[in-house]
């Protein structure tokens, strides 16, 4: 292998290119929420045809975030110094915007509601099935209280999937599809058919079961660990990246017709497998790949930040006319807040995340101890700390 294609392997920044093209499918299926277009007719056609990319994106990025972790993880990593590097990846970013949004709603609003920001801040209201409480004073944030989840459980979930046999992970992985595509005949027979989600034709506590609730989101996270176990062992099927996406496009087409409850999850749950899984190999086997070049590899360095921001931009540029725009300015105002909010994305990622990063990832006594590693059978890691000069994993 050359040193080239083992950097690749190491740090996967194919990956990394497509979670920041993920995290610009949030941003515009966030978009039709708010009204842009003042033709409702219009407004309604872009609501159909983006709405549910949103899903689709994290979906991507919940089995991301398994298939990384397991990927990158070290031997025998002591499982605080693991929650520890996850802590100081996610945490300040977090906090910083809370308590930017809480700001501003004492500037405009004079208050924050009580519940719904403690919940937010301490990451526990994707547990709890009330739409005020879920959605608190950043919505998109639902996704950490499932990802704080994940991250508690993965160093046992991974220490056994580790002395599991490739043919008991290819079992997992089929029973973990077939608890997806469960999820929405149980969330529709045991659950009650209201109140309906403000932002979904759905009742919210079905919505809320299939979509954001951690116990059934962890499917994706260990469907993700299941997938990367098989790369690893070069036993997942050959598919090459474009045909993969071409398979995720086919899919999403689907997802477009089925009813929503299937369509937010399970409709996607096998594309955006392959497509993660042909990323990865794509960068191990060296193949070409579009997305490895310095501004696909920016995008998904501040992904995380532009996540968390996004929805607040388009929360003011929605307000900017009370009854939408014409074609030509809707598109014009989208973009506007979508250079917007990779402007604070870039200003968060630089003078928080990676600073924070640096200083709390590892402890200081871990980082001072001159005693070598030791030397492991496993495959190239990713690694997920930054090293001396900032030049950090693409893909933590």
């Amino acid at each position: 292998m050359t040193q080239q294609a083992g950097r690749m392997a190491r740090q996967l920044p194919t990956l990394n290119g497509l979670r920041g093209i993920a995290a610009v499918t949030v941003f515009f299926s966030h978009t039709t929420l708010f009204g842009f277009f003042a033709d409702d007719r219009i407004d309604d056609w872009w609501f159909a045809v983006l709405s549910r990319t949103g899903s689709a994106a994290l979906g991507f990025f919940f089995i991301l975030s398994g298939f990384v972790l397991t990927w990158s993880a070290p031997e025998h990593e002591p499982k605080r110094q693991f929650w520890r590097r996850r802590a100081a990846r996610i945490l300040p970013n977090h906090l910083v915007v809370c308590a930017a949004v809480v700001v501003l709603m004492v500037l405009i609003r004079g208050g924050a509601p009580l519940w719904p920001t403690l919940a937010n801040i301490t990451l526990v209201q994707s547990w709890i099935p009330d739409e005020f409480i879920f959605n608190g004073i950043n919505p998109p944030s639902w996704s950490l209280s499932c990802e704080i989840f994940f991250y508690a459980s993965f160093p046992w979930l991974l220490a056994g999937f580790r002395r599991l046999s490739a043919a008991w992970l290819w079992w997992i992985a089929g029973g973990i599809v077939a608890a997806m595509l469960v999820a929405p005949v149980v969330s529709t027979a045991f659950l009650p058919a209201e109140p309906t989600y403000t932002y979904a034709d759905a009742a919210f506590p079905q919505f809320w079961f299939v979509q954001q609730f951690p116990l059934i989101r962890m499917l994706d996270f260990l469907l993700g660990i299941v997938i990367a176990r098989l790369v690893m062992q070069g036993l997942w099927f050959r598919l090459s990246l474009p045909a993969a996406a071409l398979v995720t496009l086919a899919f999403y087409g689907v997802s477009e017709v089925v009813p929503l409850l299937y369509s937010v999850v399970a409709a996607m749950v096998v594309p955006l497998a392959l497509l993660v899984a042909a990323a990865a190999r794509a960068d191990v086997e060296g193949h070409r790949s579009p997305l490895r070049g310095p501004v696909a590899g920016w995008l998904g360095d501040t992904s995380f930040a532009f996540y968390l921001i996004h929805i607040l931009v388009l929360y003011g540029a929605g307000n900017m006319s009370a009854n939408g725009f014409g074609v030509a300015a809707a598109l014009a105002v989208m973009v506007g807040a979508y250079l917007v909010t990779l402007g604070l994305a870039s200003l968060l990622h630089v003078s928080v995340e990676r600073p924070m990063m640096r200083r709390f990832a590892r402890s200081r006594r871990r980082a001072a101890d001159p005693r070598p590693a030791a030397v492991t059978g496993a495959p190239p890691a990713v690694e997920a700390v930054p090293a001396a000069k900032g030049e950090g994993s693409r893909v933590t």
